[in-house]
């Protein structure tokens, strides 16, 4: 490092180290505790701040460039009502991810951090992407739900996959392409972060300062390349194979699969299953939309797993129908394996287990018939980053989602998408980017006397801004980290908070919320 990083690393440790005795002495009062949280919060702020000071700015898009249409805007006019004779048309493709060399290769496992980074040494099942196309029948156009075995995509990778397929597009009228990941955390790193960061913070500021683009980070970029390769094929694959037949849909009690790490222990326990039976008899396709995290193999894990929903999606398949996972609002849910599986299974059995069971639950659904509409918008927007780590793996390019210089000084922007689209005549669906906390959606937030500031939640759930339940796709053409609403966003190190370091900071619950009733509130005009 250069000696200004060095002189601001002493003067923060200085500083640190004076505070010493005010801190223990806070630490004795009632709010000694939240005291010692923030300060410590603090102490890593400043850190990252430090370094941040002193690394070059690098190439970013000005604010003032800033594009908000979306590549793809989705239907041009929004239905109430089935077009005459109208059928549901639906195409379904899936396909493999895992290279060959995949013991070869130094292949990083995406969703813990670990010094050393934890780095592929086998495989237990598939890396997949899987992917629908629906059509209502209407003549509007074609919509693409694609999910990815991975921890997260962002909407910079998401952009390049639709770019690649715009051509094909304009031929097929494909008016949305939407690409979201089922979450997994042990599957080879798609984002950037579970790489060498030691190596990065070292080698790529030089290599910003000079323009380069072999940045270091947990991404393999042959990798990557395959990935689009196969998401353009798998999508046009699906677009197709596309044949007329009756959609329906269920919702189904979950609570048992499913349990809250962090207050106020808000949960979306339903299990939402979208069954699409051709007319012609062959093979059904069921998507199943479920909030937990894939996190069941823990942090030291170097085998290469989709985790639960690979186990969910075999068991389905095993029935005769094609399956997809998407994964929900899960902000701290996880799994609960207690009571779901037998006792005495190891730890990779008991996932299995899991996952089957969750598959075999969602065989068990009533289906109802869905009435052939579909409308689907989506909107740009800018969040500011305003968490310091987050910060600085954008400025040294580990993460390569798209960023634009602030309106103040040193201030980031991160180029996200939200989407909405209603299904039949009253199944609404948000696509969100991140890992949302479930109350935005369905409400009980912390009171101010509970809060970690403090403060109240001054915003209405999007369940009742829309009128109605609401299904959440998350990691949805995005990844920006957790979604904690901002009155809850605390420190770091405080307990049941370990989600706030990887947030794009304390207002982006509040953003997300204003720019979903802003695409409610200009929605596309309606055709009948």
């Amino acid at each position: 490092m250069k000696w200004k990083t060095w002189a601001k690393l002493g003067i923060l440790a200085g500083t640190t180290a004076a505070a010493v005795p005010l801190i223990q002495k806070k630490c004795k009062e009632p709010d000694g505790k939240k005291f010692l949280y923030d300060t410590a919060n603090s102490a890593v702020t400043g850190l990252c701040t430090a370094i941040d000071a002193v690394l070059p700015a690098g190439k970013k898009g000005d604010i003032l460039d800033f594009q908000p249409e979306l590549l793809l805007p989705g239907t041009e006019n929004f239905i109430t009502d089935a077009a005459p004779n109208a059928r549901w048309e639906l195409g379904f493709d899936k396909a493999s991810l895992l290279p060959d060399d995949v013991t070869a290769e130094p292949y990083y496992i995406g969703g813990y951090l670990a010094f050393p980074p934890n780095v592929a040494q086998g495989v237990l099942d598939d890396q997949m992407i899987r992917a629908v196309a629906l059509s209502d029948g209407s003549g509007r156009g074609i919509a693409v739900f694609a999910v990815i075995d991975c921890v997260g995509i962002s909407n910079h990778d998401v952009n390049d996959i639709r770019n690649r397929l715009i051509d094909d597009c304009r031929e097929n009228h494909i008016v949305s392409i939407n690409i979201s990941a089922t979450h997994s955390h042990s599957c080879i790193d798609t984002m950037g972060v579970w790489g060498e960061l030691t190596t990065a913070l070292k080698v790529n500021p030089r290599k910003v300062k000079r323009e380069e683009t072999d940045f270091v980070s947990g991404r393999n970029e042959a990798f990557m390349e395959n990935l689009k390769t196969t998401a353009c094929r798998v999508i046009l694959n699906a677009v197709r194979s596309r044949k007329p037949g009756v959609l329906s849909h269920c919702t189904q009690d979950g609570s048992r699969f499913v349990r809250d790490k962090r207050p106020p222990e808000v949960m979306m326990t339903e299990i939402h299953s979208f069954l699409f039976t051709p007319d012609d008899g062959s093979r059904a396709t069921r998507a199943v939309i479920m909030a937990a995290h894939p996190t069941q193999f823990g942090g030291n894990n170097k085998i290469v797993s989709a985790d639960y929903p690979y186990y969910l999606c075999e068991e389905i398949e095993k029935s005769g129908e094609n399956a997809l996972f998407f994964q929900g609002a899960q902000l701290a849910i996880a799994t609960e394996r207690s009571g779901n599986v037998p006792d005495g299974l190891s730890r990779t059995e008991s996932i299995q287990e899991y996952g089957r069971a969750v598959g075999k639950f969602c065989l068990e659904a009533t289906m109802q018939p869905v009435e052939p509409i579909l409308n689907i918008t989506g909107k740009k927007i800018l969040i500011k980053i305003t968490n310091k780590i987050f910060n600085l793996l954008a400025k040294i390019q580990v993460i390569n989602n798209d960023i634009l210089a602030g309106d103040d000084s040193g201030s980031l922007l991160i180029v996200s998408e939200i989407g909405y689209a209603q299904v039949g005549k009253n199944l609404n669906i948000a696509m969100l980017p991140g890992e949302v906390a479930p109350e935005l959606i369905r409400g009980g937030c912390l009171d101010a006397a509970d809060s970690y500031d403090g403060t109240s939640w001054r915003f209405a759930p999007l369940e009742e801004t829309v009128g109605g339940p609401l299904i959440v796709i998350g990691l949805c053409n995005d990844e920006i980290g957790y979604i904690i609403p901002d009155n809850d966003y605390g420190s770091i190190v405080a307990p049941l908070h370990y989600e706030e370091s990887v947030s794009t900071g304390k207002h982006t619950a509040s953003k997300l919320i204003k720019e979903f009733t802003a695409l409610l509130n200009n929605l596309p005009p309606k055709a009948n």
